[in-house]
């Protein structure tokens, strides 16, 4: 089949990369990724670079030459994988087949941009990608087919991506062929059990001391590794100070310890948070404006951090 491939993040390049080892059975006749920005090319479009396919990054995409130029390719099939923006129904029409989706999650569960991030954050041990047929609403499509993926107590966001990129590949390939012979049925999500994920941006790691664990704390850090990471506002000497936590583990506080308070552990000598139940110790932070220091060289410029309450919600507007 004639595929045009839709895709931008780290969890596109590996089922890219699988369709290209298959030219025999299918040709990626275009890949469309997000335009270059000032950070560089995003990963697939560096994947499609290095193997020489043709490679569009349109800055909209919902424009009438944009759509003449994807036509003209005459496309059995699109494949669309964490491409980062809403495809309008008179693209998602042009493949003779229609467009498929391959979504990080086990579907009607985690809709939305950020699905892997979601399930690190809400505790789950098992995930997993979705292949389904793409309509005009977010992830709402039938599905084709699924595969499950364990979330071990390390994965980070950037681990997990990986891994599910693979299982990605592993699923596209399996199932490709036999939906472009009309021998997949497609199941009709339950809509009632849908959940939703949005865009995150970098206020979404502020950590509410009040309201989360130190177990929550710690899974927010990997969700959120290696962007945007999580921070607390320290108001230090009625200046606040923004401090990101890069490494932790999750501990206990002296009893009778306020959430949001500075503390050292007796045992380990680390610094450490009280949260609403537990506390987290760090081994690295960063204050704002400076560089990475472990967690007993801050507490050697930073004294006045035992006993201090850190900022626990974002002040109203």
């Amino acid at each position: 089949m004639r595929i045009i491939y839709f895709g931008t993040a780290t969890f596109a390049v590996a089922p890219l990369k699988a369709l290209l080892a298959a030219r025999a059975e299918h040709e990626v006749v275009a890949v469309v990724a997000q335009p270059d920005t000032r950070a560089g090319a995003c990963p697939v479009a560096v994947a499609a670079r290095e193997a020489g396919v043709p490679l569009l990054q349109p800055a909209k995409i919902r424009t009438e030459e944009f759509r003449t130029e994807l036509a003209a390719l005459g496309a059995d099939v699109g494949i669309v994988a964490a491409y980062g923006k809403i495809i309008p129904k008179s693209i998602l029409d042009l493949p003779r087949l229609g467009c498929l989706n391959l979504h990080g999650s086990l579907l009607p569960k985690y809709r939305g941009a950020s699905p892997i991030q979601a399930a690190i954050a809400a505790g789950e041990t098992v995930t997993g990608v979705t292949l389904m047929i793409m309509d005009e609403q977010v992830d709402h499509g039938p599905t084709l087919a699924v595969a499950e993926a364990p979330i071990a107590p390390t994965d980070t966001h950037a681990t997990l991506e990986v891994k599910l990129g693979e299982v990605a590949a592993s699923l596209l390939m399996d199932n490709l062929s036999a939906y472009g012979d009309a021998k997949l049925t497609s199941k009709e999500q339950n809509h009632d059990e849908a959940t939703f994920t949005g865009l995150i941006d970098r206020e979404d790691g502020r950590i509410d001391w009040t309201a989360m664990s130190a177990a929550q704390v710690e899974r927010l850090l990997r969700a959120y590794t290696p962007w945007p990471g999580i921070y607390t506002v320290w108001h230090r000497r009625g200046t606040p100070l923004r401090l990101k936590l890069l490494e932790l583990t999750v501990g206990e506080a002296p009893a009778g310890t306020a959430p949001g308070t500075g503390f050292v552990d007796p045992g380990c000598g680390l610094p450490g948070i009280a949260a609403a139940q537990g506390a987290v110790l760090f081994h690295w932070v960063q204050p704002e404006g400076k560089r990475q220091i472990d967690g007993k060289t801050f507490l050697n410029g930073y004294q006045d951090f035992i006993g201090a309450v850190m900022e626990s919600k974002k002040p109203s507007a």
